[in-house]
C-alpha cells in the first residue's frame, strides 16, 4: 500500500465526515417528523413511510452495492426491500443501513476514492462519485423530510430559498 499524503488522508477524512454529517441530519429529521404523518399522502401520492422505503432501499441497493462492488467486498446477503410499519423502524433500518455502508468504508483510503464501478444499467462510476451522491442523498430526504413535516414544497412561497 502506498503513503498517503495530509492532503489525500484529509481528504478521504473530509468526505466520510460529509456522509456522517449528512446522515446525522436525516436521523435528525426522522426523529422530529410527526408519527401521525407516516403514512399520510401529499398531494403528489407520496408519504413520509415510502420516502424513507425508497431511502433504505437506495442505501442497501443502490449505495451499498456499488461500494462493496468497488472495494472488492461482498454486501451481506438476504436483504429485503424496505415496507416500515412506523417512524421508529424507519429509523433503526436506515440506523443499520448506514452502518452497514460504513463498515465497507472502514479502510478507505485516497486511492480507493479512484476505483470505479457499475451497476447493471448504470454509467461507470467512481467511488468518490459514489459517497458525494449519498452525501447528496441524505441531504435531500432531511430536507424533504422538513418540508414534509411543516407542510411546504420545496420552491412553494413559504420555502427559505424562494426570494422575497
Amino acid at each position: 500500500m502506498s503513503e498517503e499524503t495530509p492532503t489525500a488522508v484529509e481528504d478521504v477524512e473530509g468526505l466520510l465526515a460529509r456522509l456522517r454529517r449528512a446522515h446525522r441530519s436525516l436521523m435528525e429529521a426522522i426523529s422530529a417528523a410527526p408519527p401521525e404523518l407516516f403514512e399520510k399522502r401529499n398531494e403528489d401520492g407520496d408519504s413520509i413511510k415510502r420516502l424513507l422505503e425508497r431511502s433504505a432501499d437506495d442505501v442497501n441497493f443502490y449505495y451499498g452495492r456499488l461500494v462493496a462492488q468497488a472495494v472488492s467486498l461482498p454486501q451481506p446477503p438476504e436483504m429485503e426491500p424496505a415496507d416500515f410499519g412506523s417512524l421508529e423502524e424507519a429509523k433503526a433500518s436506515l440506523q443499520l443501513a448506514h452502518r452497514r455502508l460504513a463498515k465497507l468504508l472502514h479502510d478507505l483510503t485516497a486511492e480507493d476514492l479512484a476505483r470505479t464501478t457499475r451497476l447493471e444499467n448504470t454509467s461507470e462510476l467512481s467511488l468518490r462519485q459514489v459517497l458525494e451522491t449519498a452525501v447528496a442523498h441524505y441531504n435531500l430526504r432531511a430536507e424533504q423530510l422538513k418540508t414534509a413535516r411543516g407542510g411546504q414544497r420545496p420552491g412553494g412561497l413559504n420555502d427559505p430559498r424562494h426570494g422575497r
